[in-house]
């Protein structure tokens, strides 16, 4: 007798705490099991959500380069037609002075008829 237990209490009370210890460790390795589960699945949602995003900001600065790219074209289509409208006054203007040079007494201050003649309408 063991602190006054019979043999075949001691036996089962052994016993029971054997079954108790084994349920234990397998509950603790099934919750490991199910722990590391939640981890991987946490991982794979953070890299599923880091693909996203990065796809999204991709995509977004595509379209912001696009942007930037055609309002650079159509800024030097803008600048061509004002040289090209500043070279045409220039040449207008070369030539009236020229025309103007070519009438008689081209130094005189009055405005003749033919002087008016070179005015734009």
């Amino acid at each position: 007798m063991i602190f006054g237990l019979s043999k075949p209490l001691v036996a089962a009370i052994a016993a029971g705490l054997l079954f108790l210890l084994a349920a234990a460790g397998v509950a603790y390795l099934a919750v490991r099991d199910i722990h590391s589960m939640v981890d991987q699945a946490a991982a794979s949602a953070t890299e599923l959500a880091d693909a996203s995003w990065t796809a999204k900001l991709e995509k977004s600065n595509a379209e912001a380069n696009q942007k930037i790219t055609d309002q650079a074209i159509h800024a030097l289509q803008i600048e061509a037609e004002a040289t090209a409208r500043i070279n045409a006054a220039s040449r207008q203007l070369e030539e009236l002075r020229k025309r103007n040079a070519a009438l008689p007494h081209g130094g005189d201050v009055s405005l003749t008829a033919d002087r008016v003649r070179l005015l734009p309408d």
